[in-house]
């Protein structure tokens, strides 16, 4: 038990470059470029890094950046880490292509609890819609030969659910609203967390029942897993979401007591406390502080 996830892996495909394009109701997504490579990556391996990056977007969003840096900043972690998988998500089960209808776990996207789930599907497939068709509970899924990259990826995650290879495919996106804020949400619980720690001997009750109430807000996930044989038994975790991987590792790194997160004084950003009485994440941002008069 001295390292949960020493012996575990979850798979995510990431392309090298995504861009930002507008559809026809005027909405920002960001899709995978025509001619981008794929890869696919073990989350495990970049955990710590992608839940620190992950909540820095939030900040920035917290902060009232200007939008072409926020923007900037989620083409960024895009490239670094893919699209969060919201399609896969927001539903009760990753499998939503099975049903005639989806049934949406509550959330601050989708207003209804029920939709059609061609409808659904055309949420992030803005400009093209897949090959994909559907009568009742049956439904065919044609992926196309001439590009190489979704051919691989549908066949590399053929035993996942198929919405989840369906997110890889380069006609889906996800919009910047959305996007935006999924980050926020994740910066805001920390926040929430870190004020609470930090003023809790110096504010009045009401104010510390309001981040008590704010980290309410913060719902948890439970993923499946299952065993591989490896080298050694491996757990693999069935996440079907980068959305929802990176917030039970949110969790994890938000109890941890070794290297916890904390809030640079200067620039006012996340980063992991090598001791407990760390105030800047960095030599620079220590020295530039220092400098103020």
């Amino acid at each position: 038990m001295k390292n949960l996830f020493e012996h575990t892996n979850a798979f995510w495909a990431k392309y090298a470059a995504y861009e930002w394009r507008v559809a026809a109701d005027g909405k920002e997504y960001l899709l995978p470029t025509k001619d981008a490579e794929v890869a696919v990556y073990n989350i495990m391996k970049v955990a710590d890094q992608l839940v620190l990056d992950a909540v820095n977007v939030g900040r920035l969003v917290m902060k009232k950046s200007p939008k072409k840096k926020i923007k900037d900043a989620i083409h960024r972690f895009a490239c670094n880490y893919g699209l969060l998988g919201m399609m896969t998500a927001l539903p009760t089960t990753p499998n939503f292509v099975e049903y005639e209808k989806v049934y949406l776990l509550k959330n601050q996207f989708i207003r209804q609890e029920t939709m059609d789930t061609l409808a659904y599907m055309k949420l992030f497939f803005p400009f093209r819609m897949p090959d994909f068709h559907k009568r009742g509970i049956e439904s065919i899924w044609n992926v196309s030969g001439e590009d190489r990259a979704e051919a691989a990826l549908s066949m590399t995650f053929r035993n996942d659910p198929r919405a989840m290879a369906m997110s890889f495919m380069r006609n889906y996106g996800e919009p910047y609203e959305w996007l935006k804020e999924a980050f926020l949400d994740w910066a805001f619980t920390f926040t929430s967390i870190y004020l609470y720690y930090e003023d809790r001997d110096k504010t009045d009750e009401h104010t510390l029942e309001l981040y008590r109430k704010g980290l309410a807000c913060f719902e948890g996930n439970a993923p499946t897993y299952h065993l591989e044989l490896q080298d050694h038994p491996v757990i693999v975790w069935d996440y079907h979401s980068l959305m929802l991987a990176i917030k039970f590792l949110f969790s994890v790194k938000l109890t941890a007591e070794k290297n916890p997160m904390s809030l640079c004084e200067h620039c006012r950003m996340v980063f992991y406390a090598p001791r407990a009485d760390s105030r800047f994440c960095s030599a620079e941002c220590r020295n530039k502080a220092s400098r103020k008069p």
